[in-house]
This record gives structure tokens, C-alpha cells and sequence, in this order.
């Protein structure tokens, strides 16, 4: 679509609005433009500012109620409205509440038109404010939701109050422990605390008492020690007495059934304990630590609390079976002591505080280095976290994505190359695309510097786990580009069109296709990327899309 006459444009718009509106749009979302108008001071249409589709998502994302963002963006759908107007309607409307000045949410309501304008594909929008025209069900609905806010505001008000209380019954008990207070003191001060909260919601006497048996256990953190050795099991339990509580068991049938009660278990029971680390002996009677760690597995607890093997067994193949499981350190008997001291306890500090991995690979990376003088361990310690990234339900429709537009790309662009050898390096490391980013902090806001720092982590990565050379190329690629898009906005670096390889522009849109949690069928996903975002993506990959849409799930 070419660019916009926008004097024609205005003079267009002057024949459909009404003086009773405000905050008039004109979308053109092929270009990627949102167009805002406003009267001067003769009374004459002028066009205010331009932004991007991108900005104006982000801005109305921002102001309009959360729950209402969903059907307001629905209203803007160009299929939808291009159905309306073959149909005869011309006009559609959505309601919504958007966050005015004084902090507030006020009803709106937009009158949306499908508009055909030189041949291109516009959306034109007029708000009007409607918050004192509201129907008597609407009005109720209101107080009902002003009632709830206020009951939620004092359910607040006593959760926070009852939580203070038991944040000091805590340090009052932990203050005990250190010899602090004598038993009968301390439960004079638990009274003490209490009272208030008591007198003020008397109904909650029974959950706090509840609460109190809770956090003795469940503010506690354990470490389970699994070892048929008492000499071995009470040698570990002094390493960690000082910082932990601790929990053992003797073989693998005593380790599963704790492991079940206290991390697998739905039930929440009073005296469930707070695991945050395990030692696992291999060689026991009974169960053994390989069926301990296949139940872990099973279950998928290796995510939530660290496992580390504890093992007198130093042969390579132990250590090669061992690392196919998910565990984040291996212990040699005989122990060092202040060494696995500080190796587990740094370990449950990162899980404990969702760190980087870049962090726990540099921590991995020491400790191992310390024990063993090599690094054949540390790159299976990272392929064993990227692993479950990997295996996850969006990896798996990315690949599948990558696979069908690479195969529909090989059919309908033949001057691209694309043979098996690329089909499979591309659909064996599409899943990498992002992988530098659970190395960063996420909190931060999303520049060229911020991009091209994941993209460095990304490499150091990519060449820790793979092996084939071409694997390489692509997944360097991959990570290098896919954040480029089409038509030059893209990061790190603005490149456009042919210059982003072929690999990172399917994998881009595959991404986009898989990423999708707007909870429509993908084949809708398709169209509307097809029609609204096509500015972004390599033209021959929209076409392969467009090719294969309805044969996607």
C-alpha cells in the first residue's frame, strides 16, 4: 500500500464524524501507522500525530481495564470488520473503561468504521466518553464492582495485618533457636502479637493458629540427605546443621515417600516441610538413587529444588549416566567439607532466587573445574537446563512451524537453497532463538544494548552444546537476526529485507505463531499476521504462511 494523501484523508473523515466524538484514529495497519486528529482553533480537522501500530497497541494496552484489553483489540480486527462491511455494516461498536487523569476508570465507548480509502485497507475510530450515560444495569453493575473493591481492600488490609503478626512470630522463634528467648516467654509474646489481630476479626482465631503451625515448617528450610551410610548421612547433616534443617533417609523407597509428602503432594498439610535441596546416594539396598532421580523425572522435580549425587563411584560412565538426569552437581566421596558447603549452599541460593543462568553456569563451571580440572562436565551441566526449554510445549510448536514453512520454501522459493541439510539444522536449533535471555534480567527494557548483550550469552551457548558445524551457522544466525524484521525496525540493528538470512526470518515468524496466547485457532492467527503485521516478515515466508494456514494445528 502507498503512503497516505493525508489531506484527502482529512477531507474524508470530515463527511463521517460527528461533533459528539472525540480522540479520532485512522489505523492503517499494512503500513504500520495510526493516525490521530483534533479540531484547531477554526474548527478545522488536522491531523495531531502519527504512531506506530506497535506504540498505539502498547499505549491503549496501558490505559484501557485489564480485563477489558481483549475485546477492545477484538474490535479492531480487520477481518472481522472487513465481513461487516461485505454484509452492509459499516459501523461497530465496543465498550470499554480507560484510566482517566484523576486515577479513575471511566467508561468509553468507540464507534469503529471499516474504511476503504485509495484502495488500501484503513480502520477510522471516534471515542466517546459515555460514563454518564449508562443504562440502570450498567449503573448497578458498577456499585457492585465498587463493593467488591472495597471488600477486597479490607480483605487486604487484614491479610497484611495477619501477615505482620506472623512475620514477627517468626523472627520471635528464630530468635528462640539462637537462645534468644526461654519457651514460656516466647509464648506470652506470640500472645502479645496476636492479640490485636484477634480482637479486630475474631472469625480468623482458627486460621491463625493454623498459620502459626505452618510457617514453624514451611519458613524452615530442609535438606534431604538419602544415603544407606549413617556415617555418610551424619557426616553431611553436620556440613549443613548450622544453616539448614535436616531431613534423611536410608534408602530410596524412605527418600520417595518423603519427596512425595512434602514436594509433589497437592495436599498441604501443617507439618509439610519446606525441601530446598537433596543429596541422593547412588548405590543403596532396595531402591536405588537411579530410581529416586526416574522418579524425580517423572514428576519434574529436578525445576523446583536442586538434586545433587552423592558417589564413591568416579568411573566416566557413572558420571555420563548420572548427568543425563537433570542434577546440579555430583559429590566424590571422601568429602571435602567446606567445599561442598559452599557448592550446595550456593546452588539452593539460585534456585531460591530464580538467578541468571549465566551465574549458576559460572558456579557450575568452578565447582566442577575444582573437582574434576576439566570441562566436559560443565557443557553437560548446560545442556541439561537447556534441555527443559527444549522440551516444552511452545518449543514443540515452533519446530513444528519451522518445519512446515522450511518444507512449503523448498516447494515455492527454489533460488533459496533450502535442502534437508537445512531443513534439519533448522528445525534441530529453532528453539534456541531466544536462549541468551534467561541469562539477562528481564526486568530491564528492551534496547539495542540489552539485545545485543543476549545475543553475546546466546553464542557462548550455542557453542557449548552443539557439535555440527552447520548447526552452528544456523542457530548463530538465529539468534543474531530474528529479532530483525522486514521492513528495518527490528534489534539490534535495523537491518531489513534480504540482508536477515533466511533462517532467522522463518524462525521470526514461527516464533510469532507460537508465541500466540490470544487463545484463537492458528489458522485465524495466520490470517490476521498475514494481513495486519505483514510489514515485519520476509514477503516470500508470508507467502509459504499463507500457503499452509489451513493445514496448521
Amino acid at each position: 500500500m502507498n503512503e497516505i494523501n493525508e489531506k484527502a484523508l482529512v477531507e474524508q473523515l470530515l463527511r463521517i464524524i460527528n461533533s459528539n466524538y472525540s480522540d479520532f484514529y485512522a489505523i492503517d495497519i499494512p503500513n504500520d501507522k495510526v493516525y490521530s486528529f483534533e479540531f484547531n482553533v477554526a474548527n478545522a480537522l488536522k491531523i495531531k500525530g502519527v504512531l506506530t501500530y506497535t506504540d498505539f497497541i502498547d499505549r491503549e494496552t496501558k490505559r484501557i481495564k485489564a480485563e477489558e484489553v481483549d475485546q477492545y483489540f477484538a474490535a479492531l480486527s480487520l477481518t472481522k470488520l472487513e465481513g461487516l462491511y461485505a454484509n452492509g455494516i459499516h459501523e461497530s461498536k465496543v465498550k470499554y473503561r480507560r484510566l482517566c487523569e484523576t486515577g479513575e476508570y471511566r467508561w468509553y465507548q468507540n464507534i469503529i468504521n471499516y474504511l476503504p480509502f485509495e484502495n488500501g485497507k484503513l480502520i477510522f475510530m471516534m471515542s466517546e466518553d459515555v460514563n454518564d450515560r449508562l443504562t440502570d444495569t450498567e449503573e448497578h453493575t458498577l456499585k457492585l464492582e465498587r463493593q467488591v473493591g472495597e471488600y477486597k481492600t479490607a480483605l487486604q488490609e487484614e491479610r497484611d495485618q495477619i501477615g505482620n503478626a506472623i512475620l514477627q512470630v517468626n523472627n520471635t522463634l528464630a530468635a528462640q533457636g539462637n537462645g534468644g528467648f526461654e519457651l514460656n516467654n516466647t509464648r506470652d509474646y506470640i500472645n502479645s502479637v496476636f492479640n490485636k489481630v484477634s480482637v479486630d476479626n475474631p472469625e480468623l482465631n482458627k486460621v491463625l493458629s493454623t498459620k502459626i503451625a505452618q510457617t514453624s515448617n514451611s519458613m524452615k528450610k530442609y535438606i534431604l540427605i538419602v544415603d544407606d551410610s549413617a556415617v555418610i548421612r551424619n557426616s553431611l547433616k553436620r556440613i549443613f546443621v548450622d544453616n539448614y534443617e535436616i531431613v534423611m533417609a536410608k534408602n530410596g523407597d524412605e527418600a520417595i515417600e518423603i519427596i512425595n509428602k512434602n514436594i509433589i503432594s497437592n495436599n498441604f498439610n501443617d507439618d509439610r516441610l519446606n525441601i530446598v535441596g537433596i543429596l541422593l546416594d547412588l548405590l543403596m539396598p532396595g531402591k536405588n538413587g537411579f530410581d529416586v532421580l526416574n522418579y524425580l523425572k517423572q514428576y519434574r522435580v529436578f525445576n523446583k529444588v536442586p538434586v545433587a549425587i552423592i558417589s564413591g563411584d568416579e568411573k566416566p560412565e557413572t558420571r555420563k549416566r548420572v548427568y543425563e538426569y537433570d542434577i546440579v552437581d555430583m559429590l566424590e566421596k571422601p568429602f571435602n567439607t567446606e567445599n561442598i558447603k559452599k557448592r550446595i549452599s550456593k546452588i539452593i541460593s539460585l534456585y531460591e532466587t530464580g538467578n541468571t543462568l549465566q551465574s549458576m553456569v559460572t558456579n557450575q563451571a568452578k565447582a566442577l573445574e575444582e573437582n574434576k580440572g576439566g570441562c566436559e562436565g560443565i557443557n553437560e551441566v548446560i545442556a541439561n537446563i537447556v534441555k527443559n526449554i527444549h522440551n516444552s510445549e511452545v518449543s514443540h510448536k515452533l519446530t513444528n512451524y519451522t518445519l512446515a514453512l522450511a518444507n512449503e520454501l523448498r516447494l515455492s522459493s527454489p533460488s533459496l537453497n533450502i535442502d534437508d541439510i537445512f531443513i534439519k539444522a533448522i528445525t534441530n536449533t529453532c528453539y534456541l532463538y531466544n536462549i541468551g535471555s534467561i541469562a539477562m534480567d528481564n526486568t530491564k527494557p528492551l534496547t539495542k544494548e540489552y539485545v545485543l548483550e543476549e545475543i553475546k550469552y546466546a553464542e557462548e551457548i550455542i557453542n557449548a552444546i552443539l557439535v555440527e558445524p552447520n548447526e552452528i551457522k544456523i542457530a548463530t544466525n538465529i539468534v543474531r537476526y530474528s529479532c530483525e524484521t522486514n521492513n528495518g525496525r527490528g534489534l539490534p540493528n535495523g537491518i531489513q529485507g534480504v540482508d536477515i538470512p533466511i533462517e532467522a526470518a522463518i524462525v521470526s515468524l514461527a516464533v510469532r505463531l507460537a508465541n500466540d496466547r490470544s487463545k484463537r485457532p492458528i489458522r485465524e492467527v495466520a490470517i490476521s499476521v498475514i494481513e495486519e503485521e505483514s510489514t515485519r516478515y520476509n514477503p516470500n515466508v508470508l507467502k509459504a504462511l499463507n500457503t499452509i494456514k489451513d493445514k496448521l494445528d
